[in-house]
């Protein structure tokens, strides 16, 4: 997939709970003979106005979350209503970029999926910031990974910022 434009951090909800985590769940394919497994993780949004944030994560098995993308939402979008925000994980050795990549899936009014990249982005881009600390407060649920790994550790920050 070509560079993508950076997500906008305002666009990124914070989590809420947790309220499905599928680790094996099929989904159909963009030409509907053949169907994909990923991991499933939802949780509800922690927003004023209720939402829900999927991600799903490529295993490699049957159709690409990339391919399925507007079929995924669609499917997900009715059980979950219009406000559903999708994000489309690749861990590192799924990613054609040879990296480990989340990002967020926008279905267009011609129902057409588009992606912008929530991480990782250059620290040259101005919503770099923004995005990293969204990762840190909520994408270490998403990718499993710590988040000091993200440039932002709460014990030193709020040291620093007099919390601590």
């Amino acid at each position: 997939m070509e560079a993508l434009t950076p997500a906008s951090p305002e666009d990124l909800p914070p989590l809420g709970e947790l309220v499905a985590d599928d680790p094996f769940w099929r989904y159909p394919a963009g030409d509907l003979a053949r169907e994909g497994v990923g991991h499933l993780r939802i949780w509800m949004t922690a927003t004023a106005s209720p939402g829900y944030l999927a991600v799903v994560t490529e295993t490699g098995d049957g159709a690409s979350v990339t391919e399925s993308a507007g079929r995924i939402w669609a499917v997900l979008a009715r059980r979950f209503g219009p406000s559903l925000m999708l994000l489309e994980h690749h861990p590192a050795a799924e990613s054609g970029e040879g990296m480990e990549t989340l990002d967020l899936v926008r279905i267009g009014a011609d129902e057409t999926p588009h992606w912008s990249r929530v991480w990782p982005t250059s620290q040259e881009n101005p919503r770099h910031a923004g995005l990293e600390l969204w990762m840190a407060a909520q994408g270490h649920q998403i990718v499993g990974r710590p988040a000091s790994e993200f440039g932002w550790c709460q014990d030193r920050d709020d040291q620093v910022n007099g919390w601590g």
